[in-house]
């Protein structure tokens, strides 16, 4: 045991040891503080009773078009050949129904009158093999100091319920005629005589 306590260990192979395990430590130390900073986090805000039916899914193809260019200081004149250009294709599904419940009234024996409310977008769905892709992106000779055009907001800024809305004015007439379909398929299951009328909300 003595001579196990009185044998030399050369410096070097001390201060090797001392520096492999101060790397280490922090290695280590790095990469749980990344694996946490990585973690994400969900809260539920609300949770809201919906009478939603959708009468139509439009798949449109939508191409968006964005240009940055650099600005002259205080003013809102564009610095020549500075120009960036971003061109996406956008592929998804815009759904159009109600979100309120229709009025049943009867107007006769076995005659009723559905009053369906205005129509809206119900909801946005990407498609699931290429939501969109970046067809196009170039910049001018100068364009080095011009900031990138974000992909990702234009996306979003095209997928909103407000943009959508013209669908509804153009397609009125196909939603007519699925929801007639749909309150005519439910109505007869019940009884076969029955008759039904419909009123639209514009």
């Amino acid at each position: 045991m003595k001579s196990f306590f009185s044998y030399r260990v050369p410096a070097w192979i001390l201060m090797f040891m001392f520096l492999s395990f101060v790397i280490f430590y922090f290695l280590g130390r790095s990469q749980a503080l990344h694996s946490e900073a990585n973690k994400a986090f969900s809260m539920v805000k609300y949770i809201k009773e919906v009478n939603e039916e959708v009468f139509l899914n439009i798949g449109i193809q939508e191409v968006e078009t964005q240009t940055n260019n650099t600005k002259i200081p205080w003013t809102n004149i564009g610095v020549p050949l500075t120009e960036k250009k971003a061109l996406i294709i956008l592929n998804y599904d815009a759904k159009l129904g109600i979100k309120n419940s229709v009025k049943v009234k009867s107007i006769g024996i076995k005659s009723y009158n559905i009053e369906i409310p205005r129509y809206e977008v119900i909801g946005i769905s990407l498609d699931t093999k290429k939501p969109y892709e970046l067809y196009d992106s170039t910049g001018e000779l100068l364009s080095s100091s011009t900031a990138d055009i974000d992909t990702g907001k234009l996306v979003t800024q095209s997928l909103t319920d407000e943009q959508q809305k013209k669908y509804l004015k153009q397609y009125s007439s196909q939603i007519d005629d699925s929801a007639k379909n749909y309150y005519k398929s439910l109505f007869k299951s019940v009884d076969s005589k029955i008759k039904l009328t419909f009123t639209f909300e514009r």
